[in-house]
């Protein structure tokens, strides 16, 4: 079976077969109007490790063309009927080839993606080894690995989806990948400059405002959110457009290529981000990486902030977790199904 299936070709099936209704209805989607906003922040990742890089500054003015986006990130149940109906295979469900992963251990080349495991007392923060496993078997169906399934998950966001794996389905489902700035428009709900989805209190410490790390991460969560991993979409409230989960849950996919100095340089109008050869990661300069935004259960006072519409972290795009995400955007030039 194809690591994965061509463009085109699921192009090609969804002429013939049609894009299924309820991947496309319009109350599964919302509306955001074109306009300008203020995007990134001056104050920085001052939570993230080894001091992290000033990577959201300078805020800068964005005008955006009008778009309309999912409500909530890409679900088990939604993912499954793309797959079934695609015939897909995604990253983390295939053997890596030993070309694409020079120097890697021949143990290493299986079936696998990327799990958290919760360490048992404090450790050296300075080794993500500590806490993350590559887990043979882990993959969407499985996401702690083979032991695990989505039975009762039907409605938590799909995981561990590569950013191939995430294009491949709002292709199918006739949609695209958003931009960043689509996103951080959308997740500050109408709001201007503010830290947080919902303003500029902290109000994530003492009501339940989304799916995030309450304690000392990566050893010790209360859990008091109900949730020790991801959640089902929709359980906490909407931002001020009505959309779920632009805060904590999972990390979700966007297109641009990522680098640390680009809102410099940003264009105004409708901004992508940088070409793939201008990537750049100081921390792996060799290795284009895409961005994804908006934090996950993971994510906690004392390590990730990344649950501020801000915040931006560099992916691998070939990489999958049990806490990164997706949704999809269609644009003001493609009609919305119904």
């Amino acid at each position: 079976m194809l690591r994965h299936i061509d463009i085109c070709i699921i192009l090609i099936l969804c002429i013939i077969f049609g894009v299924p209704s309820s991947a496309n209805a319009e109350d599964d989607m919302v509306k955001i109007e074109g306009g300008t906003f203020w995007m990134g922040s001056d104050a920085g990742n001052q939570a993230m490790p080894h001091g992290g890089v000033n990577n959201e500054s300078p805020v800068h003015e964005v005008k955006l063309d009008g778009f309309w986006i999912d409500k909530h990130p890409v679900t088990n149940e939604q993912y499954a009927k793309f797959v079934k109906a695609a015939v897909y295979a995604t990253y983390s469900e295939q053997t890596p080839k030993a070309e694409d992963w020079p120097g890697a251990l021949p143990e290493m080349l299986v079936p696998a993606s990327i799990v958290f495991k919760k360490p048992t007392t404090k450790v050296n923060m300075n080794n993500l080894y500590n806490w993350w496993e590559y887990k043979p078997g882990a993959s969407w169906q499985h996401p702690e690995g083979p032991q695990s399934n989505i039975k009762k998950r039907v409605d938590h966001p799909v995981v561990h989806v590569t950013y191939d794996d995430a294009a491949a389905y709002c292709t199918w489902a006739g949609k695209e990948m958003l931009t960043e700035a689509q996103w951080e428009y959308a997740a500050r709900g109408g709001l201007t400059k503010k830290i947080y989805t919902w303003g500029d209190q902290p109000d994530h410490l003492k009501k339940k405002m989304m799916n995030f790390w309450e304690g000392e991460f990566p050893y010790k969560n209360s859990g008091s959110d109900g949730h020790l991993i991801t959640s089902p979409v929709g359980s906490f409230p909407p931002n001020g457009y009505g959309l779920y989960d632009m805060a904590g849950n999972v990390w979700e996919w966007v297109s641009d290529w990522y680098h640390p100095r680009y809102y410099e340089v940003s264009p105004k109008n409708n901004p992508a981000g940088v070409p793939k050869e201008h990537s750049l990661d100081p921390h792996e300069p060799g290795i284009p990486k895409r961005i994804v935004k908006g934090g996950s259960f993971l994510c906690s006072e004392n390590y990730c902030t990344g649950y501020r519409p801000s915040s931006r972290m560099a992916t691998d795009p070939r990489s999958s977790s049990n806490h990164t995400g997706f949704r999809c955007v269609k644009n003001q030039n493609q009609e919305l199904s119904k």
